[in-house]
């Protein structure tokens, strides 16, 4: 358990799978900026920290939930590469 684990489960619970229906719609499609992630979360679960998704985003990957490449770390850009289908999207 980190510091960080007990603010990142709430948000986590909140808009985990509208990250996981972004990355899903994603695997076919080119890159993607982060903003497109945080605009993506923020359409379907309301406002939400800048930095929400990108946290969710990771801490979904370290529980195998996706898996992404950095394409470029400076200008935010992100390549999904699977999502796994144990959790309920393809």
């Amino acid at each position: 358990m980190t510091r960080n684990d007990p603010y990142l489960r709430p948000v986590s619970a909140r808009i985990a799978d509208a990250i996981l229906e972004f990355c899903a719609s994603r695997l076919a499609a080119a890159e993607f900026h982060a903003d497109d992630l945080r605009r993506h979360v923020a359409q379907r679960t309301g406002i939400v920290a800048p930095a929400s998704a990108d946290r969710v985003l990771r801490d979904l990957r370290q529980k195998g939930a996706v898996a992404y490449e950095v394409v470029n770390r400076a200008g935010s850009l992100y390549r999904v590469t699977e999502v796994n289908p144990a959790w309920g999207l393809l």
